[in-house]
């Protein structure tokens, strides 16, 4: 098996698991794992300014969400960079992968949907053959 077809085999089970509660679990999910990333590196690069492991993740959280209070701040090169890329994934990543759980969702609903009315009908023509032989 290759590596596509491995990924596209886990996608295909976690399409059809997709709940609303499973769709908010992952995107709060990966907004964790942007956190605890982002904080940890932080408190490695800068750990003059991120003086505990605690307010590196308190400084993530802030930036991850955009509230961004300042109350601390990257001062170094290298810490600027994780932030950066911290706000880029935050605003990019985050939204997009909301919509795409969202499109997910409705075309999963919308394919229920199709082959319910697809059933209904089905059963309304076999009614009609029927009453059609009885006349």
């Amino acid at each position: 098996m290759t590596v596509a077809t491995h990924f596209e085999s886990r996608f295909e089970r976690w399409y059809e698991r997709l709940t609303l509660v499973r769709a908010v679990s992952t995107v709060l999910g990966i907004a964790i794992a942007l956190v605890l990333v982002a904080g940890a590196l932080e408190r490695i690069v800068e750990p003059d300014t991120f003086t505990s492991l605690g307010l590196a993740y308190w400084w993530a959280v802030t930036t991850v969400t955009t509230v961004g209070y300042g109350d601390v701040v990257p001062e170094d090169p290298p810490g600027r960079i994780v932030a950066a890329m911290l706000m880029l994934t935050g605003l990019a990543l985050i939204p997009t992968l909301t919509s795409v759980i969202v499109s997910t969702l409705l075309a999963k609903h919308r394919r229920e949907e199709q082959e319910r009315l697809e059933q209904m009908l089905k059963r309304v023509e076999e009614h009609l053959n029927r009453i059609e032989r009885g006349l």
